[in-house]
């Protein structure tokens, strides 16, 4: 069980950390925010025997959770968004530059719709975060810089520490990796770089991950939103 290979991969403060953290767990507890459906994902449910199926919806759900509860936007109207063609990515470099310059998030879009990339799209605008701009002159695209967008985020709402999401981006995790192990880690005060590299290297998926931790897909919803601040 993946948890419980992490519990005995780390020291004994962090590892009781976790346990305490699992125990206290009521597995398909009823969180506050409602999830939203998305029947693009056939498996949205944990099956053992296929522990990996529901792994995209895992990643993707969270997200989709994330952005909605940063910037305030209903996730109804993200996942729609996602599903009639607007790429994830593009809705989080959107809202980012959004919150950052006092834009709407839909007005950059069609910006960026009209001029062909984000660098013109927000090109004299002020306000945007150094990393953002420097990436923006190197011509960073849109997953490019919505890894910037999502690794801002989890350092300010959810106050991950800059070297745990180091620890993340070392151990190969993606954007969506890297927000799932984050809020993990926040929820457990644990590290989660550990299940990263095993999930990475085909020994677990997230989907038996989140199991072995007492949760399931639907929870993610509700504890992205009580992490955020």
């Amino acid at each position: 069980m993946a948890c419980a290979r992490l519990l005995f991969a780390m020291p004994r403060t962090s590892a009781f950390l976790l346990a305490a953290a699992v125990a206290a767990t009521v597995p398909g507890a009823s969180l506050a925010a409602p999830t939203v459906a998305c029947h693009c994902y056939q498996d949205r449910t944990f099956d053992p025997a296929r522990p990996a199926a529901a792994d995209p919806y895992i990643l993707a759900t969270t997200r989709s959770s994330l952005l909605s509860a940063a910037f305030g936007v209903d996730k109804r109207s993200l996942v729609s968004a996602v599903m009639t063609g607007t790429a994830a990515e593009d809705l989080w470099v959107a809202h980012h530059a959004g919150a950052r310059t006092g834009r709407p998030a839909a007005a950059l879009l069609a910006l960026r719709e009209g001029r062909g990339s984000w660098d013109r799209a927000l090109d004299g605008l002020a306000g945007l975060d150094t990393p953002f701009t420097a990436a923006l002159a190197g011509g960073a695209d849109g997953r490019a810089l919505a890894a910037l967008a999502v690794d801002d985020v989890l350092m300010s709402r959810l106050r991950v520490a800059p070297a745990t999401v180091r620890s993340l981006r070392d151990a190969g995790a993606t954007p969506e990796e890297r927000i799932l192990a984050s809020a993990l880690a926040v929820h457990l005060s644990a590290p989660t770089a550990p299940l990263v590299v095993q999930v990475r290297a085909g020994k677990t998926s997230w989907g038996q991950v989140l199991a072995d931790c007492g949760l399931a897909p639907r929870d993610l919803d509700g504890l992205i939103r009580r992490l955020v601040r």
